[in-house]
């Protein structure tokens, strides 16, 4: 979904004002449910949640029975009801709403914070094991991790958009408990808001195999005078193959043209007439990683290879080659294993397009330094964590870096080639106790690094994860790319297991170094504009 086309469908009067309605929106304290009994379960007995879903009562435009006003469409609730403010906070509502095209974070790009994010007009996706629940969304690809534990997180009290989430289950509904909030989302268009110290308990209670019925209680006693509740139902998407990406703020800069297109490397740029031919069976096979020790198996005997991991990249987002530090990079090992020598097999155009890219004026292009998902391979050695969790049909990837990736072990189809995506489409499976996926429909937007190694859209990748003991995977990437090299190339590095838990990084929200990049890169230009 392009930028101008969202603007389209939520009106006139700007990003603030979505269109949508509220049927279906409870404000009560409890509400009666029909349960059906051909609920699909896991083996483990317990409802299965997995699946893309959406809410049939999108919240966005407010949470509070109102007719419509202005820019505001009407928002309809079964009940209605008021939300309990403490007066000073009503008056601060108030003000909320009557800024709240300016105001609103969401308008921003800004992370939804929760309940909000499960109410958007936006699919999401749940991914569940005996241990976990994880939800991945189409909004600028946020994601929640949910482990179902009553062991505290190694991070309590430190706060963020998102929360902290803990869930555990009552019969057969999930409750999941979030703490740990910043104060800085808001919960709808309308300017109700909440302070750091919401707590949100949410309800998820399949009542078929189509329908979750969804509640929240809101609890924060600095904002509120008592805890109030939300119930919506959320109504399985069939008609998906996969969840799709809305990478918002990017889109929104591709349409006022703060972030510029590269017709050589973006879809569909064709392969440049004057390019070397592309010799796809250059390249040398290279062996397995073997085992040196034991290695973790689920019940079934597939490797398990869920967990917290950092990649040994040797500075990869500095540079695949080896090299040493420039300006403010720092040095790079090296970690391309083929070809031999060390080196990406460039075509000519592209290597000259790499050492432009490092220089300072280019720091700006780097779409990671405007806050926007990483791509691949480069999602695995930005300098940041990332969790993979297993479930039957997917190996999921989180990163910290506040994006996702999904790969598929039951598709064997990419999506049609005119779409295309940031993180591309990833099919896998397993090869004894091998991981392999291949990827593609990638856009060409990305960056390999901050040195500026060049990928194209129509970049082709097989990555190999091979776990060699407890803690340690052997990962792998050949790229094919016959816009920008002249072979096949591949990296390899080492990702470390560890026991931790990831942290929340809010790119975006926190992003100062932007505007600098940009003065330099618009004092070049003028510069060399007045020269010419």
């Amino acid at each position: 979904m392009g930028y101008e086309a969202y603007k389209q469908g939520v009106g006139k009067q700007g990003f603030g004002a979505r269109r949508s309605w509220l049927a279906g929106l409870v404000l009560t304290l409890g509400c009666t449910l029909t349960y059906a009994q051909d609920i699909p379960r896991t083996a483990a007995g317990k409802p299965d949640l997995q699946g893309i879903w959406k809410a049939q009562a999108s919240a966005v435009n407010g949470l509070e029975t109102a007719p419509a006003n202005g820019d505001m469409q009407a928002v309809l609730a079964l009940t209605g009801g008021a939300i309990p403010y403490q007066a000073n906070a009503a008056a601060q509502r108030q003000v909320n709403f009557d800024n709240r095209l300016n105001d609103d974070p969401l308008n921003k790009c800004f992370i939804p914070g929760v309940p909000r994010i499960m109410s958007l007009d936006y699919p999401y996706q749940i991914f569940q094991n005996d241990r976990e629940v994880a939800m991945t969304f189409q909004w600028t690809q946020m994601f929640r991790y949910i482990p179902i534990s009553d062991t505290p997180s190694p991070y309590e009290g430190v706060e963020s958009w998102m929360g902290r989430s803990r869930a555990h289950w009552e019969g057969d509904t999930l409750v999941v408990e979030v703490r740990d909030f910043n104060g800085n989302t808001w919960l709808d268009a309308s300017g109700n808001f909440h302070g750091a110290a919401l707590t949100v308990t949410e309800r998820y209670d399949m009542t078929d195999a189509g329908t979750i019925h969804y509640q929240a209680t809101i609890t924060d006693p600095e904002v509120f005078t008592e805890p109030w509740t939300i119930a919506y139902d959320l109504e399985r998407q069939t008609d998906q193959v996969r969840l799709m990406e809305f990478q918002c703020q990017a889109e929104k800069e591709e349409q006022n043209g703060d972030f510029e297109r590269d017709v050589r490397t973006w879809y569909p740029a064709p392969i440049p007439a004057d390019n070397a031919p592309f010799d796809a069976s250059a390249g040398v096979s290279l062996p397995l990683p073997q085992a040196t020790g034991a290695i973790r198996r689920l019940p079934d005997g597939t490797p398990d290879i869920e967990g917290y991991f950092n990649a040994e990249a040797g500075g990869a987002n500095y540079g695949l080659e080896s090299a040493e530090g420039r300006f403010l990079t720092p040095n790079s090992r090296g970690v391309v294993v083929d070809p031999e020598h060390g080196g990406l097999p460039y075509q000519a155009w592209a290597r000259i397009e790499r050492e432009e890219r490092i220089l300072p004026q280019r720091g700006y292009d780097d779409p990671t330094a405007h806050c926007f998902v990483a791509g691949l391979p480069r999602s695995h050695y930005v300098p940041s964590p990332f969790y993979i969790m297993q479930t039957r049909d997917f190996v999921l990837v989180l990163h910290e870096r506040m994006s996702w990736r999904q790969i598929s072990l039951v598709r064997t189809e990419h999506l049609p080639d005119d779409i295309r995506l940031w993180q591309g489409d990833s099919l896998g499976h397993w090869e004894g106790d091998t991981l392999v996926v291949d990827s593609s429909n990638f856009n060409g937007k990305t960056w390999l690094n901050e040195s500026g190694d060049v990928i194209s859209h129509m970049q082709k990748m097989r990555e190999t994860f091979t776990p060699v003991d407890e803690n340690r995977i052997i990962y792998r990437a050949t790229i094919n790319d016959p816009i920008a090299y002249t072979q096949p190339w591949t990296i390899e590095m080492p990702f470390d297991r560890s026991e931790d838990e990831l942290l929340e990084v809010a790119c975006l929200e926190d992003n100062g170094d932007l505007q600098h990049l940009k003065d330099v890169r618009d004092e070049y230009r003028a510069a060399q504009q007045q020269a010419n």
